[in-house]
């Protein structure tokens, strides 16, 4: 099922990811930097729904046929490689994502960005001074490789 990423639903995400500061490319963490500051001085619910709706997201690219062409450009099969190539899709904004969901962006698979998987928690923890391990949100949707059970059904097509 595809979704269409330039819904409103998804506007907070993709404002909120137009704060990566690009001046740093290369250095993903910097680049998230201002994201996360930004993230910290929102409330609770603001972080969880940015999880929320990244894990959506991620979720929704986690499909049998999409991880064929990870392993057909890479030439091997991670879960962990296809989910960081996914973050990519993300990065790069909702056109990008769309063409990613339909297939058409197949020079992704040898990029990745993992460090977006810590956005949310980074930003709570700088927000309470807490530890990563006391963050207290689970997104409904998992973003883990083989969590869109449709997406993996091999009767599928896209």
């Amino acid at each position: 099922m595809r979704i269409d990423p330039k819904n409103e639903r998804y506007d907070f995400f993709w404002k909120t990811m137009e704060r990566c500061d690009w001046a740093f490319e290369g250095e993903d963490d910097k680049v998230l930097t201002p994201v996360i500051t930004y993230l910290a001085e929102q409330g609770d619910e603001a972080i969880f729904r940015f999880d929320d709706l990244m894990s959506e997201l991620l979720y929704h690219l986690d499909t049998k046929v999409l991880a064929e062409q990870y392993k057909n450009v890479s030439g091997f099969t991670s879960g962990d490689g296809f989910l960081y190539s996914r973050c990519v899709a993300l990065i790069n904004g909702p056109g990008y994502y769309e063409k990613a969901e339909k297939g058409k962006q197949k020079n992704m698979w040898d990029l990745e960005f993992e460090s977006l998987l810590y956005v949310p928690q980074k930003a709570w923890v700088l927000k309470y001074g807490e530890t990563g391990e006391e963050y207290p949100h689970i997104p409904p949707l998992s973003f883990e490789t083989g969590s869109n059970e449709v997406g993996w059904n091999a009767q599928c097509s896209r």
